[in-house]
């Protein structure tokens, strides 16, 4: 039996120069392969033969030749040879055209128009200081990709100003949220601009929100906190005891798991006063990156009898950079659980994926503890754009609009993206407004052409979630920092590729939760 799969063998000839490997992904769950097409979105389903065909194009280490390929074919490969032809050529795979820059119209022609009327929260610093040290914070004096701690305060001028330039530049809800440092140690400030914010604006409706180490609230704090309406708590708990005190520390080196805990159960008897109110637990799982570690936080907040149903807790890695984790990293490798396929394994991942049949994935499933980043990852892929023709995926990988999805405020008045971003150009002030001039430099042209290189052979493009954090130095762009991501970034989409396609054959109907969530 002869094949005539001409078109396969034109993809050999890509594969000679490498351009075959951003067309598309081979992967896999337990039991199915598939292949997920970039210029389509398109997910095919492989049987076995199908498969060895493909991987045949999407091995880069088999030199062999493709009529020598063939002829080791028997009839049953050679037949989904030719099925393979006809699948490739109906549904328009491996035609995805080549990305030439990173663009939305929204980044490029609407910038201004967006950036001038349409902010959505706006963060203000409220202090540089913080009566913690924790192991694995961003602002240690030997984390590099970021300011320090410092005794700066902002003061009811620059407060009353950021407000006031939200209230300008933005046109429906408003979210004002309180940063740091820890916020409460400016606590005066925070309870001054919530109350300015109430009384000014009054035709829409507008969101509080700060973040907490929650050592410091007190009974007195909690109540007052209770009867602000839209108000989110997001509060940094790690888990239990060891795991907290571990990593999360006074400056002096005690634990704080006591004081949090303690902290914590002040907010939750203060706001059943109040059901606009809501809580949620942000953690940190740092060293040891084992199973065991991640059941033992997850039992911990399920068994938090007192903590409302509806908290949301969220546990993630630390910040790149941010810890000295190479012995632990070094201990899992030495442990043939955490190897699959000759790589180190993300735990959290695979211990996420072990649950997934002990729980919904519903909003109110809000105890697995990292339910909201399987979330995350799954909508993504569920919300692709798939199209019949093939689409130059052009977009700004996971970036926000500069200026309109969330505006930082720093201590002292100046401008940034967000609050994740770490040391990069100011992007104005706010006695100066927006200068767009450093917006377009440094946000639009150079992190695209300082991108596109990269982007443009990617597999992956049109599901990149990275942003411009952790990608600036103060000075600009740092196309290094960007690209020595990139490797664990297809990983984490291949495994939610793998993951999503899992849930589909074996309990499809825990993804519809997917269709009632808003994306931002």
């Amino acid at each position: 039996m002869e094949s005539t799969a001409s078109r396969l063998k034109s993809l050999f000839d890509l594969k000679k120069s490498n351009e075959i490997f951003r067309l598309g992904k081979l992967f896999k769950t337990e039991n199915i392969h598939y292949f997920y097409d970039l210029g389509t979105s398109k997910v095919l389903q492989l049987d076995d033969e199908a498969y060895e065909i493909l991987n045949f194009l999407f091995d880069r280490e088999n030199r062999m030749d493709w009529d020598d390929f063939v002829e080791t074919l028997g009839d049953k490969h050679l037949k989904a040879l030719d099925q393979l032809e006809e699948i490739i050529e109906d549904e328009n795979l491996f035609l995805a055209p080549k990305m030439e820059r990173l663009y939305t119209r929204n980044h490029c022609e609407n910038l201004e128009n967006i950036v001038n009327n349409d902010l959505k929260q706006v963060i203000l610093e409220l202090t540089g200081k913080c009566n913690l040290r924790c192991g694995y914070c961003i602002y240690n004096d030997d984390y590099d990709g970021n300011r320090n701690f410092n005794s700066n305060d902002m003061n009811k001028e620059v407060a009353k100003a950021a407000i006031d330039y939200t209230i300008k530049h933005s046109n429906g809800e408003v979210a004002v949220t309180f940063y740091g440092g820890e916020p409460l140690l400016n606590f005066e400030l925070l309870k001054w601009s919530m109350e300015y914010a109430k009384e000014t604006i009054k035709d829409r409706t507008v969101t509080f929100s700060f973040t907490t180490n929650l050592t410091l609230v007190t009974k007195e704090i909690a109540e007052y906190l209770s009867t602000v309406d839209n108000l989110t708590v997001l509060c940094s708990l790690d888990g239990p005891e060891e795991v907290q005190n571990s990593y999360r520390k006074y400056v002096d080196g005690r634990g704080t798991f006591n004081d949090a805990i303690r902290g914590l159960k002040y907010l939750v008897q203060a706001f059943e006063k109040n059901d606009t109110n809501t809580i949620s637990i942000n953690g940190v799982f740092a060293p040891p990156y084992s199973f065991e570690k991640a059941e033992k936080v997850n039992r911990f907040f399920q068994e938090l009898s007192w903590l409302p149903e509806s908290t949301d807790i969220n546990v993630t890695y630390p910040s790149d950079g941010s810890i000295k984790d190479s012995s632990a990293i070094q201990e899992l490798l030495e442990n043939p659980i955490y190897i699959k396929e000759g790589k180190l394994i993300n735990t959290l991942y695979e211990w996420s994926k072990e649950k997934i049949d002990e729980f919904d994935l519903k909003l109110d499933d809000t105890k697995m503890i990292t339910m909201g980043g399987i979330q995350k990852r799954l909508l993504g892929i569920h919300n692709r754009r798939i199209s019949k023709e093939p689409l130059i995926k052009q977009n700004f990988n996971g970036c926000c609009v500069p200026g309109s999805r969330r505006l930082y405020v720093d201590t002292k008045g100046d401008f940034y993206l967000c609050e994740r971003i770490g040391n990069s150009p100011s992007i104005g002030n706010v006695y100066d407004g927006m200068d767009f001039d450093k917006i377009k430099k440094y946000y639009i042209e150079d992190y695209s052409n300082g991108s596109i290189e990269e982007c443009s052979k990617c597999w992956a493009s049109a599901l990149c979630y990275k942003c411009y954090a952790e990608n600036y130095t103060k000075d600009g762009f740092n196309k290094e920092y960007k690209n020595s991501r990139c490797d664990s970034v297809r990983d984490s989409i291949e495994d939610g590729l793998s993951l999503y396609h899992y849930i589909l054959e074996t309990n499809p109907e825990k993804l519809d939760i997917l269709n009632e969530i808003e994306t931002i």
